[in-house]
């Protein structure tokens, strides 16, 4: 596990450790040989050093990865056990099973690249994807949460997996040289970061030319009043934004296409996908946001239902504002 929000410059009599990570060909100096984790974290002190990270910008060779619902599924139950069709034990649901194939095909990803993961918490996302033979470097500033990614795979690893890099970082100053990022995903994660026209100026500055980002975030056409109305107390502090009441760090944006535009495309000049959206009248308006969401992380079966019969009918037939978008952003 690497800690890399430590200052650049140490403190008089510190020492100052450069960590590198170029890809193809991963060499971390100071890289633990168990786990693939460099721990620079001691009891309550943190190691000043400066990091850098390098990624290459090669394609290899070989056949699109397809993460289709019921394959995510599977690895699902491979990775957290059978118990999870009945209750899940991380943030697996319905809009995962959409999510995880959308930007498994928006990456275009093949055996041996390798993707940034953002605000990874604790999903299964990026293990799916190492099981897939992609190298991953999760990028999470929850130390507890980087902990249980590296635990987990740790736990879960297997000859011919991608490599796994758990990073404590923020995305709102990424240790990550310029232009050096060919994929990079960011599934339900960057609606809880306050600043997050940060984040956007970040993803401009690491994207390479070519390089493309996949995000999904809460979407509105106009203004949102209110956030699971009489069903839990979100109370808002901003246009279009929330936080749950008595739970701390639960801090929830939606986005219109133009702040979308604004915050995330222009800083960097990226070129904006149309939007996809999932989550409408249905999926939403009828589950998600009403008094069944108790069920929300029970029974998943019925959410790979859901998937495969309700959510492409919506996305072809219904046209009342999605929850969600996903959409790419390239650097050309």
């Amino acid at each position: 596990m690497l800690y890399l929000d430590a200052p650049a410059d140490p403190p008089p009599g510190q020492p100052t450790r450069r960590l590198s990570l170029a890809v193809l060909g991963i060499s971390i100096e100071e890289f633990c040989s168990s786990g693939g984790a460099a721990a620079v974290h001691t009891g309550a002190a943190r190691i000043p050093m400066t990091a850098t990270i390098e990624m290459a910008a090669q394609r290899r060779p070989g056949r699109p990865i397809r993460l289709g619902a019921w394959r995510t599924v599977a690895y699902e139950v491979a990775l957290n056990g059978w118990r999870i069709l009945r209750e899940t034990v991380n943030d697996f649901s319905l809009w995962r099973l959409i999510e995880y194939p959308w930007a498994t095909r928006a990456l275009d990803l093949r055996r041996g690249d390798l993707v940034l993961d953002l605000g990874s918490g604790t999903s299964s996302f990026p293990h799916m994807l190492a099981k897939e033979g992609v190298d991953v470097v999760v990028l999470e500033l929850d130390a507890e949460r980087v902990r249980w990614q590296r635990d987990k795979r740790r736990a879960t690893a297997r000859p011919g997996d991608g490599r796994f890099f758990p990073l404590v970082a923020s995305a709102t100053h990424m240790p990550i040289r310029d232009g050096s990022v060919l994929r990079v995903a960011a599934i339900s994660s960057l609606e809880h970061i306050p600043d997050d026209v940060a984040v956007g100026q970040e993803l401009g500055r690491v994207l390479a030319h070519g390089g493309v980002a996949a995000l999904t975030l809460p979407f509105t056409s106009s203004e949102r009043t209110s956030f699971f109305a009489g069903i839990r107390k979100f109370v808002p502090v901003a246009r279009n934004t929330f936080v749950q009441e008595g739970k701390p760090g639960s801090f929830f944006r939606f986005y219109t296409a133009e702040d979308l535009e604004r915050v995330y495309a222009r800083p960097g000049g990226l070129l904006m996908s149309p939007l996809a959206g999932f989550g409408r009248s249905i999926l939403n308006g009828r589950y998600h946001e009403t008094w069944l969401t108790r069920y929300w992380r029970r029974f998943v079966l019925k959410d790979l239902l859901l998937t495969l019969l309700v959510h492409p009918l919506e996305a072809r037939f219904d046209r009342s504002d999605p929850l969600y978008v996903m959409f790419t952003l390239r650097k050309r």
